[in-house]
């Protein structure tokens, strides 16, 4: 198989976000590069791929990526 650059571009930012949303890598995912590149043959783009992966699977993302996480409040007095 022989890749392009646009296909590797968008597999390093699906790698990326896979990373960031749940804290795993393409080979911890198990996604093989016939099934990745079907997704990038539709135009999908990484962050919607992940979504789909994530949402089909199941998985829960990493509270830190959450777009309602907020970091604790810490009181004056040290308590959280």
């Amino acid at each position: 198989m022989v890749a392009d650059e646009g296909y590797l571009s968008w597999r390093v930012a699906v790698d990326r976000h896979l990373h960031a949303t749940y804290c795993i890598t393409i080979e911890d995912a198990g996604l093989d590069e016939d099934r990745l590149l079907r997704h990038y043959r539709t135009n999908e783009s990484p962050r919607n791929f992940v979504e789909w992966f994530g949402d089909k699977y199941d998985l829960s993302p990493n509270d830190s990526h959450s777009s309602d996480f907020r970091p604790p409040t810490i009181c004056a007095n040290g308590d959280v």
